[in-house]
């Protein structure tokens, strides 16, 4: 093919002159590759000949790699049977499992005591934030101990929060009565107990903060009880906590009604500006004008309001409306107000959805001039006077100027409330 392109090369020159020595070279060249055809042939069979000789023998050697390989593995997984079966004998194995056990075992070990140490270093300034607490609040070395003791009993995990929230110490207490069972503690130590309660305010608490234990209650709550619980010839009455202890309560018995001992009954309260709290509670003994009662935690809280409520005593002037018409003038005083509505003293009892206009002077907002209120509920007999009547009524006018103020007045007597409380905080 390059005698042939070299050819092609010289007529297409156009009558260029070449040299003599490269016009001799294709001429020989161009007369061998006439004459020498048929070696050519020959050549390249015996090419193709070679070719299929070096595949057959790549063949033979693939096959005998295979074979080899597979001999190998052979001999190799005996080798290793054979040194197993020489070095690790059961003996030896039994060995290496159990250091590895023991390995195990230490490092849970180990673990073990690094949690337990942790545990007991956290324990150890938790307790250290509790008598930093009981010394800022100076209490006794013997009420510290004792709380110490609950704490201990109760295991709570916050020992210095039974100093700060109530429910969290009734519910340590309480979890204390039933490990030491109150009965065999000293009385000695549960009167401590009481004034301990009285000395962190957790026996008369504010009404925002919500009972939590029948030890809370105080002398002169009004109860409801029905006796007995879950029946279909019950009786119902009203009835007056006269006494509470920390092993049990008592309670006046309604007229008429006689329980026998271990008897269960139904009980509500319900805490003027909080909620109502029902509850169920055995009767331990029928003395013929009380009821003693065994003390319990598990209250179930209804809340009244879902507005802020604060505590005043503003006079009022109540009208009543009776069909659009204006009826008696009663004169009374708002105990608490809140932005829905208020509680009055009124010197008689009016029927619930009674309607009345307030008159009264609000301090710092002025005069509030016939406010149509309606009575959504009755709560019974004043606590401050037991010969007036608390209502609760609602907002029910259109008017928002009066509420609008109603509600400011409200917003600023809960901040004086709390600047008051943390300046008397910050004195102690």
């Amino acid at each position: 093919m390059l005698i042939n392109y070299l050819c092609g090369m010289k007529r297409k020159a156009h009558g260029a002159q070449q040299p003599k020595h490269i016009n001799r070279i294709a001429a020989t060249a161009s007369a061998a590759q006439r004459s020498d055809s048929p070696a050519q042939a020959i050549n390249q069979g015996f090419i193709l000949q070679k070719i299929l000789l070096l595949i057959a023998m790549l063949n033979i050697t693939a096959n005998t790699s295979a074979a080899d390989g597979e001999n190998l593995y052979k001999t190799f997984e005996i080798s290793i049977g054979s040194a197993l079966s020489k070095y690790f004998t059961l003996e030896v194995i039994f060995f290496m499992i159990a250091g590895t056990l023991l390995l195990v075992i230490a490092a849970v070990f180990y673990e073990t005591h690094r949690s337990k140490k942790i545990k007991q270093e956290l324990h150890a300034l938790a307790m250290a934030k509790f008598d930093f607490h009981a010394e800022k609040l100076n209490l006794r070395l013997s009420s510290a101990a004792i709380l110490k003791k609950i704490i201990q009993k109760s295991r709570l995990q916050d020992p210095s929060s039974i100093l700060q929230f109530s429910h969290v110490f009734e519910n340590s207490l309480e979890k204390y009565y039933e490990k030491e069972k109150i009965a065999s503690i000293s009385k000695d130590i549960l009167a401590q107990i009481s004034v301990l309660r009285k000395a962190l305010g957790f026996s008369s608490l504010p009404r925002g903060i919500a009972l939590s234990s029948t030890r809370q209650f105080c002398g002169g709550d009004e109860c409801t009880i029905q006796i007995p619980e879950n029946e279909t010839q019950i009786t119902s009455g009203t009835c007056q906590v006269l006494d509470s202890d920390e092993l049990q309560w008592s309670v006046s018995r309604p007229d008429g009604m006689q329980v026998q001992d271990g008897t269960w009954v139904s009980m509500s309260f319900t805490r003027q500006g909080d909620a109502e709290y029902t509850f169920r509670t055995q009767v331990l003994r029928d003395l013929g004008d009380e009821l003693v009662l065994s003390h319990t935690n598990e209250l179930t809280r209804t809340q009244q309001r879902n507005w802020l409520r604060v505590n005043v005593n503003i006079s009022v002037k109540a009208t009543i409306m009776e069909e659009s018409r204006i009826g008696d003038i009663l004169s009374g005083r708002i105990a608490d107000v809140s932005g829905g509505g208020m509680g009055i003293v009124l010197p008689t009892q009016l029927p619930n959805n009674s309607m009345l206009l307030l008159n009264f002077e609000l301090p710092r907002q002025g005069s509030i001039v016939d406010l149509l209120v309606k009575v959504v509920r009755v709560a019974g007999l004043s606590a401050e006077n037991p010969s007036k009547i608390m209502h609760s009524v609602a907002f029910a006018g259109g008017n928002n100027l009066p509420h609008e103020k109603i509600i400011q007045f409200v917003f600023e007597k809960q901040r004086e409330d709390i600047l008051f409380m943390r300046s008397y905080e910050d004195a102690d």
